[in-house]
């Protein structure tokens, strides 16, 4: 094929390749660093709400209208203080009711004992009647039809008194029966003062006089007051399930509250939920989260005396419903071999990725000398949010490519040439990345 050209190729031959030069020496721009010795601790940070330790939500056991309420809102009540009254008019008139049927039955079980007596009697009579006619009919004093009526009135006294001693256990029973229905209703009538199941403060009131509550007897009650121990306080946080494998009973903690901007407190951990708490996202989609109570420690504010100005030894600083970030600390690996986060990827050579049923992590070491790159295997170990631990395949000294990430990931071959490119020049966007 001729292609036209209007001036001679030797005009253009210098300038192409000079162009194709050009093109074939540009370096691609990274930046290195040192793998060192460091300190990493492992942390997972999720955001919660401060809640008390203990918090005991009261509800009436009865129903009723209220008639009296003695506390207020943030009032400290110690353990059996009064603190709402509902009206006792109805359950005073079923404890009087009550009392009634239990004399009642008293009276029955009286008149029973009386009954049993008389029959007694009537039982002895008609069985020496018995014996004396038996007597003389054997006597032949006295015909057979008379003594088998004496024996008949004999067998019927019997039964007689059967019957009372009978109507004595049955009327003794009901006595039983009134008298536990007297103690239930006086134990309802009781429950028209409600006291404080536990000491502390009252965190939440939901009551006005003359308003109707609902028992907890057959359902669900009205709560209208919660009272917590505000001694100790903890931060409640849903963790991913990912992250969930990572914690233990007892993992230290630092804890940011949003009202304390300024200040870090320290906390551990104190429960961790085995029932999962999932949220739904659309038809097949979840996030399978589990929720971690961290306690506050006290010795890490009580000594602060600008937080515990004006407050008494039961008080903290902290509010139920108050926004916390928690860092919880799950490792800690001392004095190991690190580098950036963002200088180990994923390797994109085919054959190591069909050798293996998992790619190899690696990453990019440099040669000063030659100005290129090589990628070196390696295994990671804990990280924290800047370093990652590499347990093998590295050592201290080894200057390896830090970034840009999307270069790390996506550009870099073993042999590339790359020029280095001072650390302060790299865009924020690519200075970390996820550990892989």
């Amino acid at each position: 094929m001729n292609l036209y050209m209007p001036h001679s190729p030797s005009r253009w031959l210098p300038v192409t390749l000079a162009i194709l030069l050009a093109a074939c020496s540009h370096k691609v721009e990274v930046t290195v660093t040192e793998a060192r010795v460091r300190t990493l601790v492992a942390q997972v940070t999720e955001s919660g709400t401060i809640q008390p330790a203990v918090e005991v939500p009261i509800a009436p056991d009865i129903s009723g209208e209220v008639t009296a309420i003695h506390v207020r809102e943030g009032d400290y009540v110690k353990r059996g203080q009064l603190l709402f009254e509902i009206r006792p008019d109805n359950y005073q008139a079923a404890l009087e009711q009550s009392n009634a049927s239990v004399n009642s039955a008293r009276a029955e079980v009286s008149n029973t004992e009386a009954g049993i007596l008389s029959a007694r009697n009537q039982l002895v009579q008609d069985s020496i009647q018995h014996q004396r006619q038996l007597l003389l009919f054997k006597e032949k004093v006295v015909s057979e039809q008379e003594y088998q009526q004496a024996q008949l009135r004999w067998q019927l006294s019997q039964a007689s008194y059967q019957a009372a001693l009978q109507s004595r256990q049955a009327a003794f029973y009901r006595s039983q029966s009134a008298a536990a229905s007297m103690r239930q209703s006086l134990d309802q009538l009781n429950r028209t003062r409600v006291y404080a199941s536990m000491e502390g403060t009252v965190t939440f009131l939901k009551l006005e006089l003359g308003q109707r509550v609902v028992g907890t007897g057959m359902m669900a009650g009205t709560e209208v007051i919660k009272i917590a121990d505000l001694s100790e306080m903890d931060v409640q946080v849903l963790v991913n399930e990912n992250d969930i494998v990572r914690l233990h009973m007892g993992d230290s903690a630092q804890v940011e509250v949003d009202a304390y901007r300024s200040r870090r407190f320290r906390g551990k951990v104190v429960e961790i939920a085995y029932s999962a708490e999932k949220q739904e996202l659309g038809t097949s989609d979840q996030i399978t989260n589990y929720a971690v109570k961290v306690r506050m420690l006290r010795e890490s504010y009580a000594q602060d005396s600008t937080l515990m100005r004006q407050l008494k030894a039961h008080e903290s600083p902290f509010r139920p419903g108050m926004s916390a970030v928690v860092h919880i600390y799950t490792e800690r690996a001392e004095n190991v071999v690190s580098v950036p986060i963002q200088a180990v990827t994923v390797s994109r050579n085919p054959a190591a990725d069909k050798s293996k049923d998992d790619a190899p992590t690696v990453v990019f070491l440099y040669d000063k000398a030659t100005q290129t790159v090589k990628s070196q295997p390696v295994k990671t170990g804990t990280s924290d949010d800047t370093y990652i631990q590499v347990t093998t395949g590295l050592k201290a000294g080894d200057t390896v490519v830090s970034g840009p990430f999307s270069v790390i990931e996506k550009v870099l071959q073993d042999g590339m040439e790359v020029s280095i490119l001072p650390e302060g020049n790299l865009p924020a966007q690519q200075a970390k990345s996820p550990a892989p």
